[in-house]
């Protein structure tokens, strides 16, 4: 089959659903006291307790458990906990697929975090290209990855970003690769 290049986009991307009130244990990998309507598994955890790339792995009444231990030397209380949904900006089909590179545009008056991953399906793997890069009000982030990012059938790639509807996605990629 030949190659294809095509553009991906996506229009003001970014689901942020917010809780306040979460209390925070020493060294734990759970959350309570916290609303979770709105929080969904793979949500990635944004707060000062827990490394980048943190994320939801299971949810119950007023609590939720995630995939790392917390970073707290002392437990907390009363703390603003985001849950960032991930948006599929991309899911390779049948034929090997590299990426080529991305812009990712703030679309608000502030600045935005923004998380770029990429999903290995088969190996049950999750890599971040780009982690809570910081992206200025009216600029960019580009990645040019040049080719070194191969996706096969059912790898995905997802953004994640700090602030509601901020973020207009935009990647290249060449499809049909052998």
């Amino acid at each position: 089959m030949a190659e294809a290049f095509s553009n991906k986009l996506a229009r003001a991307v970014g689901v942020v659903t917010s809780s306040t009130g979460g209390s925070i244990g020493i060294t734990t990998n759970l959350i309570t006291g916290i609303s979770t309507g709105g929080v969904t598994v793979a949500d990635l955890v944004e707060s000062g307790q827990y490394l980048a790339g943190t994320k939801v792995s299971s949810i119950g009444a007023g609590q939720v458990v995630v995939d790392r231990d917390s970073t707290n030397t002392a437990a907390i209380s009363g703390q603003n906990v985001k849950f960032l949904t991930p948006h599929t900006l991309y899911t390779s089909t049948g034929l090997k697929t590299i990426l080529i590179g991305g812009t990712f545009a703030n679309n608000t008056n502030g600045q935005v975090g923004l998380t770029v991953e990429v999903t290995d399906n088969s190996a049950s793997i999750t890599v971040a290209v780009a982690s809570k890069i910081p992206v200025p009000a009216g600029s960019s982030f580009v990645i040019s990855d040049t080719g070194k990012t191969l996706l096969e059938s059912g790898d995905s790639i997802k953004i994640y970003c700090d602030t509601a509807n901020a973020i207009d996605a935009n990647i290249s990629i060449l499809t049909g690769v052998n």
